[in-house]
């Protein structure tokens, strides 16, 4: 008997890419640095599991290694990178720094992001020690190429600590690890979710690079478009569309372990008063006390020379790193909590959009924590998401519920964002035309890529 596959190939090339460039742009307009770059990695996690017919309950593990493994390219800097591409003399080291750049962003985003489809088949300990392993190897490309600027992307007159290095030996230990600790099968997985997503954002952050290359050429265009964001929606679709493509090529080992590992699993909190506050103890956690502390340790140990300090200097650095306070810890919570995967996926991704939104409208504030009017106000507007991820976690197609959730209430913080009257007016140089092109096009696009997606996304949700 001839299975008919219920998704075609395009389907997963094409509902991936389309959420990633959505999520990539709101990314740069609402978030931006890791916490932004969590919203295109959740909803890649999203649109894959409803192709693949995941359960709610592995979806849920998936999208927190999605936010993880996406948000840890959100540390490097590229903004002089792309500078370059707007010299003619310093083109083509902007375009080798900007598709080395997204080659290990997608690199370490896939390998992290397969993780939570194999989620099952490894060891807590696996898993932890081979997080442990890959912070270890970031601080050897940090220590050997990016401190002592030996292959450098930015500005040495006006420098910015770089990171890719990191990454990039961080993701070589990663893949080298599970190499030797996984079965074939799920290595496979891992190395093609690594491999595409490799291929796929050295594409996108390359290719799209070079809108900054053309106002080179037609001064203009950058009048009328904003260069910045044609770059993130191409980054965005490219890196989407690979990953989508893994999906594809994993789809039947994918299915079968996945549904047979999960079959009957509960994954939800009986009480949603446990859950609320469960998640409310983790925003604390992870907003407030867990990065007051690491300043309080790193500005103890700084400063200081000898071997002793140099090493505490260095763990103040890793601990200090996504890899550690977002991507350790929300493993680690996942793992102690299983039941709080949902509200860690969707939640802390809105959270970091609620603090832009509220900086947007009150810019003196420099850092935000609970315990300003300004925190209070971000902490509400969360506490809305959490009512709802609690509420559509209890009713079915949770897949799909939980993509538009995200996908629209980060859609709504921008749209919010318009409503800032100081931004609202600020037309000073620019005719009516270019007013709407550069100032309020982004938001339209966001709306009408939104309705697109969500009209792709309830289509494949009805596929039985």
């Amino acid at each position: 008997m001839v299975q008919i596959e219920r998704h075609s190939r395009w389907m997963f090339i094409i509902l991936p890419a389309l959420a990633m460039m959505l999520g990539w742009g709101l990314r740069g307009h609402i978030g931006g640095g890791t916490g932004g770059a969590m919203i295109p990695g959740a909803m890649v996690a999203l649109t894959l599991s409803l192709l693949l017919k995941l359960p709610a309950a592995a979806t849920s593990i998936i999208v927190v290694f999605g936010i993880f493994g996406i948000g840890m390219g959100g540390q490097m800097t590229y903004g002089q990178t792309l500078g370059f591409l707007m010299n003619p003399e310093t083109v083509w080291w902007g375009n080798i720094g900007t598709t080395l750049k997204g080659a290990i962003w997608g690199l370490m985003g896939g390998a992290i992001l397969s993780l939570g489809f194999v989620y099952k088949q490894l060891s807590e300990k696996t898993i932890i020690v081979a997080l442990l392993l890959m912070m270890t190897g970031m601080l050897i490309g940090f220590k050997l190429i990016n401190d002592p600027m030996i292959i450098y992307f930015s500005d040495p007159e006006n420098p910015r600590r770089e990171s890719w290095a990191g990454l990039l030996s961080g993701a070589v230990v990663l893949l080298s690890y599970f190499k030797f600790k996984t079965s074939s099968s799920d290595f496979k997985i891992i190395f093609r979710f690594a491999l595409l997503g490799m291929i796929g954002g050295g594409l996108g952050f390359g290719l799209g690079g070079y809108w900054m290359v053309l106002n080179s050429y037609i001064p203009l265009i950058g009048s009328y478009i904003d260069l910045w964001k044609a770059m993130e929606f191409t980054f965005g679709l490219l890196l989407g569309a690979f990953l989508g493509y893994a999906g594809w090529l994993s789809r039947k080992e994918l299915k079968i372990c996945i549904n047979k590992d999960w079959a009957g699993s509960e994954m939800l909190f009986r009480s949603a008063y446990k859950e609320f506050g469960a998640i409310l103890l983790v925003l604390i956690l992870g907003y407030w006390l867990i990065p007051y502390l690491l300043r309080l340790f790193a500005g103890a140990v700084m400063g200081y020379d000898g071997f002793i300090f140099d090493a505490l200097q260095n763990i103040a650095r890793i601990m200090g790193n996504f890899a550690f306070r977002g991507g350790l810890v929300f493993v680690l919570v996942i793992m102690l909590f299983p039941k709080i995967a949902w509200q860690l996926g969707i939640t802390l991704t809105f959270y970091p959009a609620a603090i832009n939104l509220m900086r947007t409208f009150y810019p003196e504030v420099n850092s935000i924590s609970f315990f300003t009017i300004h925190g209070l106000f971000a902490f509400l507007l969360s506490i809305v998401i959490v009512i709802l991820v609690a509420y559509f976690s209890r009713k079915e197609k949770t897949v799909l519920n939980m993509f538009l959730l995200l996908t629209w209430s980060c859609i709504a913080v921008s749209l919010a964002k318009l409503t800032n009257l100081a931004d609202w007016y600020f037309i000073d140089g620019l005719s009516a035309y270019q007013m709407f092109l550069r100032k309020y096009l982004i938001d339209i696009f966001f709306v009408v890529s939104g309705i697109i997606v969500t009209w792709v996304a309830v289509r494949q949700a009805q596929t039985v």
